[in-house]
């Protein structure tokens, strides 16, 4: 297989061609090193080598094809520690339930990407690993926490890398980079460290709707432990993508009132998919649920960096030392004196706030289907605009920085549990992909899927690749 052809079938088609007999496993496995080899050392996505040798199984969905871990989660034999110089060279012993279910589908996990200290940032630059770069502009970030598996997917290193979402993780980078990125509703794949309030949803980037459709069938449903239970589909995800959403209500918005306004390469993409899907026959107006949007992320930043001094204190007792300076950022000390300030009437306060924001999204949609907004504020950031050891901040104000001029769009749907998905729409001035975000009801994943892959039909994106694109790579081929 030429590398150019790998680099360009998603998953759904790279397993097809295994199940045929026209492609061997060690074929796409040598097809992934060869592509790391043409785009990584320019990106910096990986953590380590591909290995061409990663064990997969036979008679799966995903027999073979090749994908990449995000670091930090728990895949046996991948980076324990997610961009922390704390835990550099720790491996996860055995694979959670997340990554179990992923290796069931017949995956090679060929390696692992690079993700920001304890996936806390919106960039993915980390002392331990470097910054990592956009293939579309090496000179700006493909977004964090999973900016390392949307740079390779967008690269064309692997059609899939596993991903999660605290506040927009899976999210602003698929709007970083111009791939596909789906948060699904809480509960609905497994996530075994979350705390009291429950942010995070493990699921992974890809290229196409159908891909993300089919990896939320073989990852979804309850698990022994879950802290969230949610209705199964009533069919499987991937069945959705060729069903016609039917005409639906989908109120858009380009500002957060009183806290963060989109730029203009954000609100044109916002204003561009609003007239196609007005033109695909939904009912389209200008709407948003009613959230007072500065006590929301008052709450919000004591929600982020509550349980940090526990989680940094277990890992102390892990290495039988303290932590030393050098071993963590300086926003993540920052954020961990943060956490210590936080007390139980906070987090009550911050619960409230909560409760106050999910029921005003739950009353939007008993007018509405959707809610349509940028995925983002900004384009991709440059590199060392968010950099988490290169500011004098403080930690509330490097937060509101970072919420105001790039992510604020993202964070409400991890604390009231609804899905969303960022969608490529188009290209800014400066050449980089926008995504638009489009979020769903309660548990509404099959809807959410279907207008995605009305958009995908509508607007194709797949075809676009960046500059730094491994099937650009000299000869074409994989040795």
């Amino acid at each position: 297989m030429r590398l150019d052809e790998y680099a360009r079938h998603d998953a759904t088609d790279l397993a097809a061609l295994v199940r045929s007999g026209e492609v061997d496993p060690a074929e796409l496995a040598a097809c992934a090193a060869a592509a790391a080899e043409a785009v990584d050392p320019t990106l910096n996505a990986l953590v380590g080598p591909i290995d061409e040798n990663a064990p997969w199984t036979s008679d799966a969905p995903f027999s073979g094809v090749p994908v990449l871990s995000k670091s930090g989660h728990g895949r046996a034999g991948g980076p324990l520690g997610a961009g922390t110089r704390l835990l550099a060279g720790r491996t996860v012993p055995v694979d959670d339930v997340f990554s179990a279910r992923i290796r069931a589908s017949g995956v090679a996990f060929v390696g692992a990407t690079t993700a920001p200290e304890f996936g806390l940032y919106a960039v993915t630059e980390s002392r331990l690993h470097g910054a990592t770069r956009n293939p579309w502009d090496p000179s700006r970030s493909p977004g964090g926490s999973s900016g390392g598996a949307s740079a390779a997917v967008a690269a064309g290193i692997v059609p899939v890398a596993t991903s999660g979402d605290g506040g927009g993780s899976i999210r602003t980078p698929a709007h970083c980079t111009g791939v596909f990125g789906l948060k699904p509703s809480r509960g609905r794949t497994p996530f075994e460290a979350n705390h009291f309030f429950n942010l995070s949803v493990n699921h992974v980037t890809t290229r196409t709707v159908r891909d993300s459709a089919a990896f939320l069938d073989v990852t979804q449903g309850a698990h022994p432990g879950a802290r969230s239970l949610i209705p199964p589909p009533s069919r499987p995800f991937s069945a959705e993508v060729d069903r016609e959403p039917g005409r639906l209500r989908i109120g858009f918005a380009t500002e957060l009132a009183g806290f963060a306004t989109a730029g203009p390469d954000s609100a044109d993409a916002v204003g561009r998919t609003a007239a196609l899907l007005a033109d695909l026959g939904h009912d389209v107006a200008e709407a948003s649920p009613g959230v007072g949007w500065a006590g929301f992320f008052d709450a919000f930043l004591r929600a982020w960096t509550h349980a940090l001094p526990w989680s940094v204190g277990r890992l102390e007792r892990l290495l039988g030392r303290p932590a030393e300076p050098e071993e963590l950022e300086v926003m993540t000390w920052r954020y961990r004196r943060h956490g210590e300030t936080v007390t139980v009437a906070d987090l009550l306060d911050a619960d409230q706030a909560f409760r106050a924001a999910s029921r005003a999204v739950d009353d939007y949609f008993d007018a509405f289907d959707l809610w349509l907004t940028p995925t983002a504020v900004t384009p991709a950031p440059r590199i060392g605009d968010f950099d988490p050891s290169d500011t004098d901040e403080t930690a509330a104000e490097y937060s509101y920085r970072v919420l105001r001029d790039y992510s604020a769009f993202t964070p409400l749907l991890n604390v009231t549990g609804h899905p969303a998905a960022s969608v490529p729409a188009r290209h800014g001035a400066g050449g980089l992909p926008i995504g638009v975000q489009l979020v769903g009801r309660a548990a509404g994943e099959a809807e959410l899927l279907r207008v995605c892959a009305q958009l995908e039909t509508a607007n194709p994106w797949q075809q676009r690749t960046p500059p730094i694109w491994a099937g650009s790579a000299a000869g074409g081929g994989a040795s």
